[in-house]
């Protein structure tokens, strides 16, 4: 069964970068994926920065209803996101 969200994440296949993607599978929240190219240096592009400004993966932006966007970065954060996100509000 999967929750269908409007969750982008940003990342690279590092550990870190991995431990969002395996979160988001285990807990069936649907998700589109933009992979940064580190030998291009994407992370450091101003695209990225404004998303998170320590220029590091992984990265999360989700819209909610009323279509702001929440941008959250360090792993730990978006695993806590994550997680309230597939309880829901209960």
């Amino acid at each position: 069964m999967h929750i269908k969200t409007n969750i982008t994440l940003y990342t690279e296949g590092t550990p870190n970068g991995l431990k969002a993607s395996i979160a988001l599978e285990e807990l069936g929240l649907e998700y589109k994926v933009v992979t940064l190219d580190f030998s291009k240096h994407e992370q450091k592009e101003p695209w990225f920065l404004a998303i998170n400004p320590n220029g590091r993966i992984p990265a999360l932006i989700d819209t909610d209803e009323n279509g702001r966007e929440i941008k959250i970065f360090e792993s730990g954060a978006i695993l806590l996101y994550l997680i309230a996100t597939a309880l829901g509000d209960d």
